[in-house]
């Protein structure tokens, strides 16, 4: 028994839990079993290690995450809770357990990725897992691309009149669209470090901004090729918002001038989907996806239908009964969750995120001209282009997307607890 004991005693049950969540945010890509098993392990590995650490007190942690930022805390711990009011409200309980639990395993990830990622070598571990995961996303895409289907999960490309639109690995344009928003400006900001002014001059130090800045290129590549209008306008507002923050005033222009040139010669049907008569068909079907959400929240304002019930209970709801896109999702993250859950949960979630916004910019300005700012920035901004797309697509309701979306920033949460000097970029 002594033996097991000490034996516990020197493994690192936090160093795995960081594997663990390494391998589901891979997972997230190209393999949604493996992403459900990878989370229980890190759970399991986290919560061993937390127990390990009250019992031998062997590691006495300066900062404690639950600890602080109140507000921030608050106002997640009140989101969760009207989720799981809206559980036992709900019309339809088979699926809201199925809803409490996608809920309840992106928020323990935030959790467990806001703890396990505060250290410089957990960090760099992590960003090794993005890297590698982007460049086997890009590669299988490009075989897409290439050859119709993928080589990971054998998914075809997808017709449309836009033209061949890529799924990639995720086997849906929209997931992959959510994935690539949030990747792009993380690789974009870290490539552009290499061209800080405390840079030794000289080609070498160009020589690191390649890799990341040519993965950040055939991303935005593969981003057009979804022919996700929606994720496409997000990232373009975010990255306008990103170069207005820092003052890239003359990338902003050369940016503004590319993109409209590229506006030019892209073809019609990629600009706008035509329906049967002739109306914009995207635009018109949410206009009348959003007012269905819109009646299921005037019946329904406190509690909601009950958590992932949208789905099968909006119809009864619905006043015009017009016939298009009948049974769909609301195709706005805010509305379906408001529909399902009730205002008020709107409303902590969207306190949540703009806590956590205001607190993350003020953390990058003290950093001042740090290259680690960039970085997180980069990642900031992209989850705020997977929020903005959110507003007219589905991420907030896809498991993949919404687990890799709250990684992130569990991510970025930890890494503004570290010294920047503990940081390299």
């Amino acid at each position: 028994m002594s033996i097991l004991l000490d034996q516990l005693e020197k493994f690192d049950f936090r160093k795995w839990a960081v594997v663990s969540l390494g391998i589901l945010w891979a997972g997230t890509a190209f393999a949604p079993a493996l992403m459900q098993v990878a989370f229980v392990f890190a759970l399991i590995f986290w919560g061993a290690g937390l127990i390990k650490d009250r019992i031998t007190a062997s590691a006495i942690r300066e900062i404690q995450p639950w600890r602080l930022d109140r507000a921030l805390w608050v106002s997640l711990a009140l989101f969760y809770i009207l989720v799981v009011v809206s559980f036992f409200t709900s019309e339809y309980p088979k699926e809201s357990l199925r809803g409490l639990w996608k809920i309840t395993m992106p928020v323990l990830i935030f959790v467990m990725s806001g703890d396990l990622f505060r250290g410089g070598k957990p960090q760099k571990q992590f960003m090794m897992y993005f890297i590698v995961t982007c460049l086997i996303v890009t590669a299988d895409s490009a075989i897409q691309y290439a050859f119709g289907r993928d080589l990971l999960r054998h998914f075809p490309a997808q017709d449309s009149n836009a033209g061949l639109r890529l799924v990639g690995p995720f086997g849906d344009f929209g997931k992959m669209g959510a994935y690539l928003v949030l990747v792009i400006p993380v690789l974009m900001m870290r490539g552009w470090n290499a061209f800080a002014p405390a840079q030794p001059p000289g080609w070498g130090k160009f020589r690191p901004a390649l890799f990341p800045i040519i993965l950040a290129a055939a991303s935005l590549i593969l981003l057009y090729l979804t022919r996700t209008r929606g994720a496409l306008l997000a990232m373009v507002i975010s990255l306008f918002c990103l170069f207005v923050h820092k003052r890239w005033f003359k990338v902003l222009g050369i940016v503004l001038l590319l993109c409209c040139a590229l506006l030019a010669v892209t073809p019609r049907g990629v600009i706008i989907h035509q329906d049967s008569q002739g109306k914009e068909q995207s635009i018109v079907e949410r206009f009348e996806l959003w007012k269905r959400a819109l009646d299921v929240i005037e019946a329904k304002p406190w509690t909601g239908t009950g958590i992932n019930t949208y789905n099968v209970a909006h119809e009864k709801y619905d006043k015009e009964k017009n016939w298009r896109v009948r049974g769909y999702y609301a195709h706005n993250g805010y509305l379906q969750l408001a529909a399902e859950t009730g205002i008020f949960c709107i409303l902590a979630f969207l306190a949540f995120w703009g806590v956590y916004f205001l607190r993350a910019l003020r953390r990058i300005g003290q950093l001042g001209t740090d290259p680690e700012a960039n970085v997180q920035l980069g990642i900031l901004a992209g989850l705020f282009a997977f929020l903005l797309y959110a507003s007219v697509d589905t991420n907030l309701q896809s498991p993949q997307s919404l687990v890799s979306f709250w990684l992130l920033a569990g991510v970025l949460f930890a890494r503004q607890k570290i010294n920047a000097g503990d940081l390299t970029s």
